[in-house]
């Protein structure tokens, strides 16, 4: 016998015959049952995975946000201690130029002063020995 039959009607005829095999084979629902089972049970362990890889990811942003407040505390802190030797340098270099200003000043003063008692000593030593005896009477 042939008939002609439209789509929908195919799968409905295709439908009984899987229902037919079905109560041939009495095995078939509990190998259905066994299956979603399994169904179930790869979708809890992929759930469990992909949760543990959300917890690795934010796990892994959280150290890497770490470190680069690591870092930035560390550039930050080097930036602080080249400034630091800088000035340290600035500062060792002002006080050897006080120290040489200083004692180029006490130099001088010390050569200024010879020159002055230089200068007194020629003075005194042209100036007429005069040796007064002053005799007189104290007024009252």
């Amino acid at each position: 016998m042939l008939l002609w039959l439209n789509r929908d009607e195919k799968e409905v005829v295709e439908g009984l015959r899987v229902l037919r095999e079905m109560k041939r084979d009495r095995a078939l629902p509990t190998e259905i049952l066994e299956l979603r089972e399994e169904i179930e049970d790869l979708k809890i362990q992929k759930s469990r995975l992909t949760e543990e890889h959300a917890r690795e990811d934010r796990e892994l942003r959280h150290m890497i946000g770490l470190e680069k407040k690591r870092q930035e505390v560390e550039i930050e802190q080097a930036k602080k201690g080249a400034v630091l030797a800088v000035q340290e340098e600035n500062l060792a270099a002002d006080r050897k130029r006080f120290a040489d200003e200083m004692a180029f000043q006490r130099t001088r003063f010390e050569q200024e002063v010879g020159y002055l008692k230089e200068m007194m000593a020629d003075i005194l030593a042209r100036l007429p020995n005069v040796n007064v005896a002053l005799e007189g009477k104290a007024r009252r």
